[in-house]
């Protein structure tokens, strides 16, 4: 009758087991946003921060705005597929989808203030947070493409709204006109 050592929680892996090499790191890297993922508080309103310079650059070049757009989203499902498939479902150090979704809230606007940058920020993150039923529906799309869509279209909501409050928002609501003026 010995002491016994506890039982050692075995993490849950669903895939093969990822060798921890460069095309590892480079993966994980990717996927959560340049680790901004591995935030212990709220990762996916980290990663939306973070992506607010990226966002805020592109501005001034539409063509490239939605290049990178696109090719993150393509580069991020299979990605987003793969580290499911080590890490579980969703998995919350994911965050290539926060990537896609911020940059389309901020896409072809007409105006990009520092006001206009906190509103589209904080729209995007009430999309993204709520789900709409659409929205909520596309997460169970199969594996990686579950958890781009839902934030590619939480972004496309964003974009609605910050179009519209931004071309007609100051005409019927003066107030509206403070996120055109930084």
């Amino acid at each position: 009758m010995g002491i016994q050592a506890p039982e050692q929680a075995t993490p849950v892996v669903t895939g093969p087991s990822p060798v921890r090499g460069l095309s590892y790191w480079l993966k994980v890297a990717a996927g959560s946003v340049l680790f901004t993922g591995y935030s212990p508080v709220a990762p996916a309103t980290v990663t939306s921060l973070f992506v607010l310079l990226p966002a805020w650059l592109l501005r001034p070049w539409p063509v490239w705005h939605a290049l990178v757009i696109v090719v993150v989203f393509f580069v991020g499902v299979p990605l987003a597929t793969e580290l499911e498939r080590w890490w579980g479902p969703d998995p919350g150090r994911v965050t290539i989808d926060e990537f896609v979704g911020t940059l389309v809230t901020f896409f072809a606007l007409p105006a990009l203030t520092f006001p206009a940058l906190v509103f589209g920020f904080l729209v995007w993150r009430f999309f993204d947070i709520v789900k709409l039923p659409f929205i909520d529906r596309s997460q169970r799309l199969p594996g990686g493409w579950g958890i781009m869509v839902d934030d590619f279209l939480a972004g496309v909501m964003a974009n609605l709204v910050m179009q519209v409050v931004l071309r007609f928002g100051p005409r019927v609501l003066p107030a509206a006109g403070c996120l055109l003026r930084g």
